[in-house]
């Protein structure tokens, strides 16, 4: 027994004699940090984190800032070996449940760090598709009214339509510093991802190679794209009635029958769960499918 004691003092020893070392030695100034405005390729590439020409227009944003400013940070092996070793210090010293919360901390930034550039992206195209049947029935009326196609494009770009105007003064730049038009519209249709507008493009395109009636075309897809529209939000309507029932169910009776049951049967056999499980229960697990039926909805929700 006196060697299991001695054995135990010696390990808590050589732990903390470590921790001291560390920290004696440790210093966010030894780790070397390019001082560019770009985050390293290297490490963009394999977090495929490629800066979007989108989001370089948003360089003043202050959240973006913070990002590129940490990136460095949370890729350096320094960091991540100091994070993993609070995790088992907090796992060890203090409870399960804290060092649970911290390592979810942790992962939601990492996260959030490493993802913002596409959730970014996705909130600046957001309004293409519901922007996109009265661009295209605009254009077909600039067409019919005897209009060249760049002009048409010009006041597409001079209206109100988002994100779609936004493109089509990126096309008309670029087109002004010598790429064809055609190239210019093949690119934004990979760069942005929208069927209806892809099919537009497409239609563009073709009429440009081989001629015809484009006011026409353009008529016949927003009609379509309005019709698709229209059909997604009948079904999203008819999921939503059905999907409300079990999250009331799982989000708000599940939580208060099963509290009520615990406090019942307290009553007659004493605790049956302990106060750390509660904890877990109540104000990690409950909230969490909260959250993820929450995400669910969200998804559920059509891209119009």
């Amino acid at each position: 027994m006196i060697n299991i004691i001695e054995e135990f003092f010696i390990a808590i020893g050589g732990i903390s004699l470590f921790l001291i070392d560390f920290f004696k030695n440790f210093s966010l100034k030894e780790i070397e940090i390019e001082k560019t405005k770009d985050i390293n390729q290297n490490i963009a590439q394999k977090l495929n984190l490629q800066k979007d020409i989108k989001l370089q227009n948003n360089e003043k944003d202050s959240i973006d800032k913070i990002r590129r400013l940490i990136i460095p940070y949370l890729t350096n092996k320094k960091i991540i070996g100091l994070l993993g070793l609070l995790f088992l210090l907090i796992n060890l010293f203090i409870s399960l449940e804290i060092s649970g919360i911290y390592i979810v901390l942790v992962l939601m930034t990492y996260i959030f760090v490493f993802y913002y550039p596409q959730i970014q992206q996705q909130r600046n195209y957001s309004d293409i598709n519901q922007e996109l049947p009265y661009a295209l029935r605009h254009i077909g009326i600039e067409l019919k009214s005897g209009k060249g196609l760049h002009d048409t494009l010009r006041t597409i770009k001079n209206a109100d339509y988002g994100s779609i105007s936004q493109e089509f003064n990126r096309i008309l730049e670029e087109i002004k510093f010598g790429k064809s038009t055609e190239e210019s519209l093949l690119e934004m249709s990979t760069r942005v991802k929208s069927e209806g507008l892809t099919r537009a493009i497409h239609q563009i395109i073709s009429t440009l190679r081989v001629g015809g009636n484009l006011s026409n075309s353009l008529d016949i897809i927003a009609k379509d794209i309005s019709f698709d529209m229209q059909i997604k939000l009948k079904e999203y309507s008819q999921k939503l009635n059905s999907f409300i029932l079990i999250y009331t169910f799982i989000a708000i009776l599940t939580p208060v029958i099963s509290l009520i049951m615990l406090m019942a049967s307290s009553t007659v056999m004493g605790d049956i769960l302990s106060s750390s499980l509660l904890f877990i229960l109540y104000g990690v697990f409950f909230p969490s499918i909260v959250v993820f039926m929450g995400v669910f909805i969200k998804k559920l929700e059509p891209k119009i």
